[in-house]
Order: C-alpha cells, then structure tokens, then sequence
C-alpha cells in the first residue's frame, strides 16, 4: 500500500503535469557565464536573443555565473581562495563576497538592461523562496560548495506565470539554511531537468564544442562526449558544461546547445542530444 506521503507525492506532480500542459509554452534555460555579463555590448546582445525567444513563443530562465568578478572582489577585500579540482573553495567570508556578486552586482546589471531593452524581468537568488537548495561537496575541503541543487519546480513555474523572465542566482541554500556557493552549469541543468525545458543553452564566448580534428561539432551524442572527455580534447571549464549536458538530455530534456550568441543564431552551436531533435 502507498503511504500518505506517496499519494501527497503523485498529487503534487499530477498538479504539477496538469500546469505544464495548461501553461503550453516551452522553456528555455540559458546558463551564462560572467565572462559574457561584463560589457553593455554583450548584454545587449542578450536582450536581444531572449527577446527573440520570447517573440518565438518561449519562457525563459537566465542562470548566470560572475566567476571573474568573485574573484576581483576576493583580491580588493584581501580574501584568499584557491581552486580545487576546479571549484573554488569557499569560506564563509568567501560565501559573503560571492554573494554581493551574484546576487547583487551581476544580478542587477542584467536586469538593469533586460528591463531597458523592454523585457520583463525578476531577479531572484536560489535562496529565494527556497528555489534552490543544496547539499555541500566537502565542507572540510571546499567549505561552502554546494553540490547540484534540487529546484521547486512549482514555485519556478508559478513566477513563470507572471510572465516575466526570470534571472537566477546560483546561490543556494544548503543544509544547514546558510547560503551555499553553487556552480552555475549544475544549476543550470537541474532547473531545466525540473521544468522540463525543451532547451538548454550554454551561452559561452566560443562557437561550440571542438573536436579533435579543431572543428566545431554540430551535433555530440552522450557517448561521444564521454569520449572527447576521457581523451582530453576537451578541458577547463567546458568539462562541467558537457557533463552538465549529457544529465540534462539523460533526464529528458529535448536537446542542450553549446556556443555564443552568434553560432545560437546562426542554427551553428554544438547540440547535445539523443534523439536528433536540432530544431
């Protein structure tokens, strides 16, 4: 027999199903890094591709990243970090200047311009209504790293249905209540996981993914980015993006592009998908 808990369970994702078939408009998540949020120019250009989706009958969710300005902001107040395996260890001063970065400078740039170019939009961190939580990584190693968050997919949906877009800060909350530092792809993808996004856009200041022959791949298969990983064609920062692509397209979503604004136009981003839906 189902227990209480249970049947509240499938109540909720009935409800849940029902909103997504009577809302009817598709979802797509762009991940942007904080490379890309620094000048008016590039932002700009960002109005003007959501705007685009948004005439094209699209709700958008923007997660974005601010790892330059983090780390500009950690040297002007004398606070150390170093890099673990590619995450950025955080202390609890370190938490405290990640998020007047995230939630406060970065955020409010974007919104700033979205609002100027005629989009509707809100700015909201993970801790918000507890929109994002997450467990720590390591606190003995990375201290307030957070792990890929769960999302309250119905609290996302039903700011959705403001019709706004929405602007995420990766700030989490973690287990303990305090904020977390979270990475930007793995909230990325879980938030286009949970809201079932028919696509998932990692905006980036490349055209798409490289193969071994330097030539931009059009379309990746999971197993193909298994490949370009393990043989190191692929490093850096692109590791957490393919990584955060193939548990998007596992979990379902339609399909994951990589590349810049002007590939995304142009039909050119890598796509990440198993079911050949490029469109």
């Amino acid at each position: 027999m189902s227990t209480l808990f249970e049947e509240r369970e499938l109540e909720t994702e009935a409800r849940f199903q029902a909103e997504v078939r009577s809302d009817g408009a598709p979802v797509t998540v762009l991940k942007v890094g904080g490379a890309r949020l620094a000048s008016v120019s590039d932002l700009d250009r960002l109005a003007d591709h959501v705007r685009e989706l948004g005439q094209n009958g699209r709700q958008v969710v923007i997660i974005h990243g601010g790892g330059p300005e983090i780390s500009d902001l950690h040297r002007r107040l004398d606070i150390p970090f170093e890099k673990v395996d590619g995450l950025r260890r955080t202390s609890v001063e370190g938490m405290d200047a990640t998020a007047m970065v995230l939630c406060g400078t970065v955020q409010t740039r974007i919104v700033e311009r979205l609002m100027n170019h005629g989009i509707a939009c809100l700015g909201v961190s993970g801790v918000d209504l507890g929109l994002l939580r997450a467990p720590l990584v390591d606190e003995a190693v990375l201290g307030r790293v957070g792990g890929p968050p769960t999302v309250d997919r119905q609290r996302m949906r039903q700011l959705l249905q403001l019709g706004v877009t929405l602007v995420v800060s990766p700030v989490s909350i973690g287990p303990d209540g305090g904020a977390v530092n979270v990475n930007a792809d793995d909230a990325a993808h879980a938030v286009a996981i949970a809201l079932q996004a028919a696509s998932l856009d990692f905006v980036s200041d490349i055209p798409g993914v490289r193969t071994s022959d330097d030539e931009v791949a059009s379309i990746l298969e999971p197993v193909a980015v298994d490949g370009l990983i393990d043989e190191g064609i692929v490093h850096g920062g692109m590791v957490p993006k393919l990584r955060a692509a193939v548990a998007a397209v596992d979990a379902g979503v339609d399909r994951v592009r990589i590349g810049d604004l002007s590939s995304m136009a142009a039909g050119d981003a890598t796509v990440i998908t198993t079911g050949g839906n490029v469109s």
